[in-house]
């Protein structure tokens, strides 16, 4: 009788903490990872793209907007279509090729440039033909 009554504690003991831990339990394996897709420059410029760092080296001629960003870390990835590449004035400065944290499909494997450039704001960037690839350091 006594390992009977021993069981029926521990299973509501149990219960009671698992139900108690539940939220910090469902935030510890929910992803931090957001995406967004702008259909042109304007469309991005008009959302709340603080969250992933504002980047002004976006060109007015960009198309099809794919950024990933970490709300956890604030590192980013960011891809788009453009001749221009990069804002006039923008990612000047030679630096070294990013290796994002964040991995989604479109990221380049092959074909990657030996220099990227500082896009000012942690982002860095470069081109394959007119498709643009940057990624953000994390911040925090």
């Amino acid at each position: 009788m006594p390992r009977i009554r021993t069981a029926g504690v521990i299973a509501t003991t149990s219960a009671l903490a698992l139900a108690l831990s539940g939220c910090s339990v469902l935030t510890a394996f929910s992803p931090h990872v957001s995406s967004e897709i702008f259909d042109t420059t304007k469309d991005m410029k008009a959302a709340n793209t603080a969250v992933f760092g504002s980047p002004k080296f976006v060109p007015d001629d960009a198309t099809v907007i794919r950024v990933d960003y970490d709300t956890q870390d604030g590192s980013a990835i960011m891809t788009y279509s453009s001749k221009a590449h990069v804002a006039p004035g923008t990612c000047a400065k030679e630096v070294p090729v990013p290796k994002p944290t964040i991995q989604d499909s479109w990221w380049p494997i092959d074909g990657i440039p030996a220099k990227a450039g500082d896009c000012g704001g942690g982002w860095s960037g470069f081109a394959i033909g007119d498709q643009v690839y940057a990624a953000k350091a994390p911040t925090k």
